[in-house]
């Protein structure tokens, strides 16, 4: 969990008139993904930071599953969880790219808007196809709409990046600059990243 975690999302959440932000880690990955970090570690990093504004939150729906975290499973959650609210899914644009691949990508259009923060100023969409008739450019129609639209991010945006702040401590950098203090001591404790 580094800085960018929390400073974006607390601009978005104004940006977009939202209530809260509730993070979600992620159980087991539906691509195979192995994290760095174990899910009570990674829980753990997350309730450090989140501490700072009570409009954050944590579920950890994904990380109690012993089955694959379906982003489309965890959006149905929240829908009976939250419903008649309008919820909204803030993801990379590393992420993002490959979401006509995702499990029932068109059922979450269904229940979701969706942002993507947009890593630099080109906007990939090239390969979006039928999907590109979701995009919304202008941010009132977006947050009006219930679901169904996509709306790129290019305001919300940092230099720092997990990748970024593993590299910088498996050559034993430091990381104080991108992450809170509890979690720089934290991640030096358990030796994480090395």
């Amino acid at each position: 969990m580094h800085n960018a975690h929390i400073d974006i999302p607390l601009k978005i959440k104004s940006h977009f008139k939202l209530d809260k932000i509730i993070y979600v880690p992620t159980g087991t990955s539906p691509v195979g993904k192995a994290f760095k970090a174990n899910k009570s570690d990674r829980l753990k990093m997350l309730e450090n930071v989140i501490a700072q504004d009570k409009s954050l939150s944590i579920d950890d729906y994904e990380l109690k599953s012993s089955d694959i975290s379906y982003s489309f499973n965890t959006l149905k959650y929240f829908k009976e969880l939250y419903s008649p609210n309008k919820l909204r899914l803030i993801i990379g644009e590393d992420n993002f790219m490959s979401f006509t691949k995702w499990y029932k990508y068109n059922e979450i259009m269904k229940i979701v808007n969706i942002v993507v923060l947009v890593r630099d100023n080109i906007l990939r969409c090239d390969n979006m196809g039928e999907i590109k008739i979701l995009l919304e450019e202008n941010i009132n129609l977006f947050n009006k709409a219930k679901c169904g639209k996509i709306y790129f991010s290019e305001k919300h945006k940092s230099i720092i990046s997990s990748t970024m702040i593993r590299e910088h401590v498996s050559r034993n950098e430091s990381i104080m600059n991108y992450v809170s203090n509890e979690n720089n001591k934290y991640i030096l404790d358990k030796g994480l990243y090395k």
